[in-house]
């Protein structure tokens, strides 16, 4: 199944996988290989994190916003959970801010591109604030990118992307599935890009992505079944954690990744 990548930070890979919608454990190929680190890691002792109040890419679309507000809030409770204490992002903001004046925006609207040059010059500068003003090891950055994928043909229609495998989200009852319905058509679904830096070195230190969720659901009201999309995005709690995990692992563990063969 494809995944065509439509709304991407620097770092994402467009892949060929599968996507859909219900948390289902178990091991699943398709998951993100993740790029860690993990001496740097070590070295650098990560204790206080800054949750970027910015995309790495695109910015999230405006139907986006409220779930973007929710995940980031969900992370944070999980990187506490786990022993990182946040710092309050107000010295990255108006750095970030006061560089996009000097050197141009990072992502350009009008051609749906970043800067390259804008966005390094632009991490420089708030890393050099963040050192001279802060205990910040860390810069983490966590979007949401949006995607177009298909469900299965089989018989539960289940699909798997980034490491999660969902049922189909359905809408009304009317004449039930048609027979002949098309699953090989694209659907729109979201996954959690998670990038890390460390302060000191402007070092990417992790990177990865995890699936969260279908953003459409097949709806059966009229006289024609097809996608629309959903009036609650991202609202399934489980399916949101779940993602957060796989895009954390192994920056943070996960007990029963996806992505280990012997579970």
């Amino acid at each position: 199944m494809r995944i065509i990548l439509l709304s991407v930070g620097l770092l994402v890979i467009a892949s060929t996988i599968s996507a859909c919608s219900s948390t289902i454990t178990g091991y699943n190929p398709t998951v993100f290989p993740f790029r860690y680190a993990q001496e740097a890691v070590n070295e650098t002792k990560i204790k206080r994190v800054i949750l970027a109040p910015v995309s790495i890419g695109a910015p999230v679309r405006s139907h986006l916003r409220k779930a973007e507000r929710k995940t980031k809030a969900v992370i944070k409770a999980y990187l506490r959970s786990n022993g990182y204490e946040i710092l309050p992002n107000y010295q990255f903001d108006n750095a970030w801010k006061q560089a996009n004046r000097t050197y141009g925006n990072v992502f350009d609207p009008s051609t749906g591109k970043v800067n390259a040059d804008a966005w390094r010059a632009t991490m420089v500068t708030v890393a050099e604030k963040l050192r001279a003003e802060t205990q910040a090891d860390a810069i983490i950055f966590a979007d949401i990118i949006v995607h177009e994928t298909t469900h299965s043909i089989g018989q539960n229609h289940y699909a798997k992307w980034y490491g999660v495998t969902r049922k189909p989200s359905i809408k009304g009852a009317g004449n039930g599935i048609p027979m002949d319905f098309d699953w090989s058509q694209p659907v729109r679904a979201a996954s959690l890009q998670v990038t890390v830096f460390g302060v000191d070195k402007l070092q990417q230190l992790f990177s990865s992505i995890g699936g969260v969720d279908t953003l459409q659901t097949l709806n059966l009201k009229g006289s024609d079944a097809g996608y629309t999309r959903r009036k609650k995005l991202l609202s399934n709690d489980k399916n949101l954690e779940e993602g957060i995990k796989i895009a954390f692992h192994p920056f943070i563990p996960m007990a029963n990744y996806p992505g280990d063969k012997e579970q």
